[in-house]
């Protein structure tokens, strides 16, 4: 192959990575360490791992999980290769270990959220609406978590279908003896999450919050259904 050749393939590469930038997202601010900082080793290492998460998020919503590369997480997460490397043995694995420190803390926010309500309903809304803030408070997290994780490699992907199983648990409550089924939660799980995902990538996660009232409807529909179901059986049992 000539040099005129090989110029134009590095051309191609360079313009389709660039073109997979969001101009209208800035990179978050490195906050490093400084020396002698008073902080304990062990606060250090969280510290440089919650750097390296969110660079790492930054970094997909530019270039897609495929054209990230360890040099574009370190850049924006302030940190050396060297760190990175003590910290995760390859991309794939924390890109892992990124998302389930997403999922923890928005399962902790939801928990948290629908723990104060009394109610399965009471609880899906207050829990529904803490998930859509929280998500709409950090576009970038929203983005690795909903979007990123379809593109990943084999254990996040897998991590991802473990979440929506669990997801669909949470859908499947008892309703006046009318049980959802769990193919049914499980397609409730996938609809909401498919739906999150498309909204997500027009870059609209701010506005998530706004889908509350139509994604509880939608959430709800399975146990309404099935509770008139089992009133009907009642009434013509009678």
């Amino acid at each position: 192959m000539d040099m005129d050749a090989k110029r134009d393939i590095s051309s191609v590469s360079r313009s389709s990575r660039g073109s997979r930038r969001r101009p209208d997202l800035s990179p978050p601010k490195v906050e490093k360490i400084r020396p002698r900082s008073g902080l304990s080793r062990a606060e250090v290492v969280a510290n440089q791992r919650a750097r390296i998460f969110s660079g790492f998020a930054t970094a997909l919503v530019y270039h897609g999980y495929e054209d990230t590369k360890v040099t574009d997480v370190v850049e924006l997460a302030g940190v050396s290769r060297a760190t990175f490397y003590e910290r995760f043995e390859s991309k794939e694995l924390c890109f892992a270990a990124a998302y389930d420190d997403g999922m923890e803390r928005l399962a902790a926010t939801v928990g948290k959220a629908a723990g104060g309500e009394r109610g399965w309903t009471n609880q899906l809304s207050a829990g529904l609406m803490a998930g859509l803030e929280f998500l709409a408070a950090d576009p970038p997290v929203a983005h690795l978590l909903f979007v990123e994780s379809l593109a990943a490699a084999r254990p996040a992907r897998l991590e991802h279908e473990r979440s929506l199983e669990r997801l669909a648990e949470v859908l499947r409550p008892s309703v006046a003896d009318a049980e959802v089924a769990r193919e049914t939660a499980r397609m409730l799980a996938g609809g909401l999450a498919s739906h999150l995902s498309g909204r997500i990538l027009a870059g609209e996660a701010e506005r998530l919050p706004e889908l509350h009232g139509p994604l509880l409807q939608y959430l709800l529909a399975p146990s309404l259904a099935a509770l008139r179901t089992t009133d009907e059986r009642r009434a013509a049992a009678l």
